[in-house]
C-alpha cells in the first residue's frame, strides 16, 4: 500500500513484517549533508575565518550548527506536516551551501592570487585586484546558480520562461546601485592602483586617522590604529575622496618626524644645538625605531611673541614605531632640559629695549 503524494510506502514481506520507505536517495543525501555540516561545523568555520578572535569563532560555529538543526528538523517534519516544509529546508540548505561554497572559492582564490605580508610579527593575507575580480565573478555565478536551484525546488520554472525573475533582479540591482556600486568600484580602483596595500601606513587628517592598512575589500578598507591598536573600517568611496598621506613610501633614510619646543629668547642658539644633540643620542639609545645613522637636527621654526619655536627633526627606520619614537624623544628632551637648566615651558611675553647709538 503506497501514498505517492506523501511518498510513504508500506509493503508486507513474506514474514508479515512491515517496511516503511519514507525518504528516497535524494532525501537521504540532503539530510546527510546537513548532518555532516552539523558535525564538522568547527573545522569548516576555522578554515574560512580571517582572524583569530576565538569568541567570534565559537559564535559562528554554534550559529552554523543551529541553522543546520533547524533545516534538518524542517526536512523531517515533512512526514508529519506538508511538503512545503521540505522545500523550505531545501531552500535554506541551498543558500547555506552557496555561502559556504562561495567562501571556499574565495579562500582558494585568495591563496592563489592574494598577497601575504608580515606586520609587527603578525601575518596578514590581503586581497589583490585579481583576487577580488575572480572572487566577484565566482560570487555572481554562485548566486545565479542558487536562484535557478531554488526556482526548481518550488516548481516555479514558468518564471524563467517569462524572464520575470531576471527582470526583477535587474530592477533591484539598478535601483540599489547607489548603495553598493560606489564602494565596489572604488575598491577595485584601490586594489588596481596598489597605493594602499597591506602594511601601508597612512595619515588621513579629516578622519583623524594614523594607522596601517590590514585589508582592502570591495566594500571597505580595514586599518589598525598605530596608537590605540584598534581596528578601524572606512568605506572605499570615502577613502578615495579624502586626502591620504602614505607615510610608508618614504626615502631610504626613513620617515622624517618632528617635535617642536618653545624656548626662551635668553637661551643661546649654541646651547640649543648641544641640547638637541644630547636629546637625539639619548632617544636613539632608548628606542630602536629611530634611525641612528641619520643624525637629528634642530631648526629655528618661528620667532614668536612669547618664545622661540625650535623644531627638532629625526628619522625613523621602523615606521610602525612612530609613536614610540615620539614618546622617547619627548622623554629625552625632558631629562636633558632638566640637566642643562633649560625650561621647555612657554615663557611670558619678552620685551627687549633696543638702545640706538647717538
Amino acid at each position: 500500500m503506497c501514498d505517492y503524494r506523501n511518498k510513504v510506502c508500506i509493503r508486507q514481506d513474506g514474514e508479515n513484517n512491515l517496511n516503511i520507505d519514507i525518504f528516497d536517495a535524494f532525501d537521504l543525501t540532503v539530510m546527510g549533508i546537513s548532518i555532516l555540516l552539523l558535525v564538522f561545523a568547527q573545522p569548516i568555520v576555522v578554515a574560512f575565518r580571517s582572524h583569530k578572535d576565538e569568541k567570534q569563532l565559537a559564535t559562528r560555529v554554534w550559529t552554523l550548527r543551529v541553522i543546520n538543526i533547524v533545516l534538518l528538523l524542517l526536512y523531517l517534519s515533512e512526514v508529519v506536516f506538508t511538503e512545503w516544509t521540505k522545500q523550505l529546508s531545501q531552500t535554506g540548505l541551498t543558500i547555506l551551501l552557496t555561502l559556504l561554497g562561495t567562501n571556499f572559492i574565495h579562500v582558494v582564490i585568495l591563496r592563489r592570487y592574494g598577497r601575504v605580508r608580515e606586520i609587527q610579527g603578525s601575518e596578514y593575507r590581503s586581497e589583490t585586484y585579481q583576487s577580488e575580480v575572480f572572487g566577484l565573478i565566482a560570487a555572481i555565478v554562485a548566486i545565479f546558480t542558487a536562484i535557478l536551484i531554488i526556482i526548481n525546488i518550488w516548481g516555479l520554472t514558468s518564471w524563467l520562461e517569462a524572464t520575470s525573475v531576471i527582470g526583477a533582479l535587474l530592477i533591484i540591482l539598478f535601483s540599489t546601485k547607489d548603495v553598493w556600486a560606489p564602494d565596489n568600484i572604488n575598491g577595485l580602483i584601490l586594489l588596481y592602483n596598489g597605493d594602499i596595500e597591506t602594511g601601508s601606513i597612512v595619515r588621513i587628517e579629516e578622519c583623524n586617522l594614523l594607522a596601517y592598512a590590514i585589508q582592502t575589500t570591495l566594500t571597505q578598507t580595514v586599518f589598525r590604529d598605530l596608537k590605540s591598536k584598534h581596528y578601524i573600517t572606512l568605506p572605499n568611496a570615502k577613502l578615495r575622496s579624502a586626502k591620504v598621506e602614505i607615510l610608508s613610501k618614504c626615502p631610504s633614510s626613513g620617515l622624517m618626524e618632528q617635535v617642536d619646543f618653545n624656548i626662551s629668547y635668553d637661551v643661546e642658539p649654541e646651547k640649543i644645538d648641544a641640547f638637541a644633540m644630547k636629546v637625539w643620542e639619548r632617544a636613539c639609545e632608548a628606542e630602536g625605531s629611530i634611525n641612528a645613522e641619520k643624525q637629528g637636527v634642530i631648526r629655528l621654526q618661528e620667532n614668536g611673541d612669547h618664545a622661540v619655536t625650535w623644531r627638532f627633526c629625526y628619522w625613523l627606520k621602523n615606521i610602525y614605531g612612530l609613536y614610540d619614537a615620539r614618546f622617547a624623544v619627548n622623554r629625552a628632551a625632558n631629562e636633558v632640559a632638566r640637566e642643562q637648566g633649560i625650561s621647555l615651558a612657554t615663557p611670558i611675553t619678552q620685551e627687549v629695549e633696543i638702545k640706538r647709538a647717538d
